[in-house]
């Protein structure tokens, strides 16, 4: 998929590839997730593009250990772009302009799943990425340039375990509400081709039709993501039973299909 940056700040690209560059040469894989992978996707319908650029950029890196973590910190920083950040040991600025969060999973995490950096300095709840990691999709940007990005149904099944951890981050679910509503816009091919059974469940005339067709098989993609994790359906059932609307039960329906 070709995405093209014209409404990103175009330090965007320059970070990219530094950052591309730095990982590549530590043989590491790395996906963008938050607020850039949300955007990057919804650019596949040129009328949900955010006009507001983004200056806050996350990227997941698979790592080992927290040795390695540190040795691709101090790469970027040696290009001479980069700069710790004063408050956040997770994070780096670019030009001084643009915020990045380097958020590592994989064998660095501990056995439940948390993350602890700068011995116990931070702690971060890693639950999910490694769930959404093998599924996704890769853009290319601009003229030769490509990036992993988080797929839609991988960013809300994030959302859904951030407001879990973190009730007071109601903008995660702005954001998972916001994302169902564009759904069904953003993947009908998709749908039409491998989901038309969904279509047939629901009244057509309803005025929600298609917010429920969009949750219920957003629903079905989670369970694919988490099929492999103990426990994960478990977890997520929980946090889709407690809020009691339709689209989120159509999205609880789907999950367990």
């Amino acid at each position: 998929m070709i995405t093209k940056l014209d409404i990103f700040d175009p330090l965007l690209l320059e970070l990219f590839a530094e950052v591309d560059a730095v990982l590549k040469n530590f043989n590491l894989d790395y996906f963008l997730t938050g607020a850039i992978a949300r955007d990057i996707q919804l650019l596949s319908n040129p009328s949900y593009a955010t006009r507001r650029k983004t200056n806050d950029i996350d990227i997941a890196v698979l790592i080992d250990s927290e040795n390695i973590y540190h040795d691709i910190t101090a790469a970027l920083i040696a290009t001479g772009n980069f700069e710790a950040s004063d408050h956040n040991p997770i994070k780096l600025i670019y030009n001084k302009s643009i915020e990045l969060d380097l958020l590592p999973f994989g064998a660095i995490e501990n056995e439940e799943r948390i993350l602890h950096l700068n011995k116990g300095v931070v702690s971060l709840d890693m639950n999910g990425f490694k769930e959404v990691y093998p599924f996704i999709q890769t853009h290319l940007i601009g003229a030769n340039l490509e990036l992993k990005v988080c797929s839609l149904e991988g960013l809300i099944l994030l959302k859904l375990i951030s407001n879990h951890d973190n009730p007071s981050r109601t903008k995660d679910i702005t954001d998972i509400e916001h994302l169902i509503t564009v759904y069904f816009d953003l993947n009908s091919e998709d749908i039409y081709n491998n989901y038309f059974e969904v279509m047939e469940m629901y009244q057509t005339p309803y005025v929600n039709y298609l917010l429920l067709v969009s949750a219920r098989i957003i629903g079905r993609k989670i369970n694919g993501l988490i099929t492999e994790t103990t426990g994960a359906k478990e977890n997520i059932t929980k946090i889709l039973s407690r809020r009691q609307t339709e689209i989120w039960q159509a999205m609880l329906e789907g999950l367990n299909d």
